[in-house]
């Protein structure tokens, strides 16, 4: 029998998040902090799949009979070729750690001059969710919208630095804004990990039922 899900993260903003959606859809997630488990699993994959994988298989030996979710999440600007794809915190030189506020400032001065009309990006998540038999099955989630000019930081979030600057033109608003609305008023406005979770709903519940 599995006794519950553990969503492998250390990110405040992630298990807010996914929190809120499963639980609005009655699930319980535990996280690491809830059991004691301190495990830093490093994100060496070259793909989003790899990572997300990575991480359910370092944590599902430390949770007998729980299923583990686990995502990683990039972002690709089309007018930087696709960066700073999977290597969002470590943008400038691939091995230091940015801040959120760092994260902001750098991809403005790299898109300073770009018209909005070449502003064009989407955030990518892929979701590993992983049985208590090692079996992982993977879920994929996308969203496109435009990385404005100037940072609106009353909607950031954070762990999230991007909430502040990704404009959805079809929802004529930043993720950020979005974030903020309770679940019942976001009228399928669902960002990229959001979307990802809304496909594994019936799965999970199917197991843990």
């Amino acid at each position: 029998m599995i006794e519950g899900l553990l969503y492998a993260t250390s990110n405040p903003g992630k298990v807010r998040e996914v929190s809120r959606l499963l639980g609005y859809n009655k699930m319980r997630v535990v996280t690491p902090a809830d059991l004691g488990i301190n495990i830093e699993v490093p994100e060496t994959g070259i793909t989003l799949e790899e990572n997300a994988r990575s991480k359910v298989k370092a944590y599902l030996p430390q949770v007998n009979g729980m299923l583990v979710l686990a995502d990683d999440t990039g972002l690709e600007i089309d007018a930087l070729g696709g960066a700073p794809g999977i290597r969002v915190r470590r943008w400038r030189d691939g091995v230091t750690k940015m801040t959120d506020g760092e994260i902001i400032q750098y991809c403005l001065e790299l898109m300073t001059g770009i018209p909005m009309g070449k502003r064009g990006a989407q955030f990518k998540t892929v979701l590993a969710l992983g049985l208590p038999n090692g079996n992982i099955e993977v879920i994929k989630g996308t969203l496109r919208g435009i990385i404005l000019e100037q940072a609106d930081l009353t909607v950031k979030i954070d762990g999230f630095p991007f909430e502040s600057l990704f404009f959805v033109p079809e929802w004529n608003m930043l993720t950020g804004q979005v974030a903020k609305l309770p679940i019942g008023q976001k009228k399928g406005r669902m960002n990229h990990r959001e979307k990802a979770l809304e496909k594994a709903v019936p799965r999970i519940k199917q197991l843990i039922s």
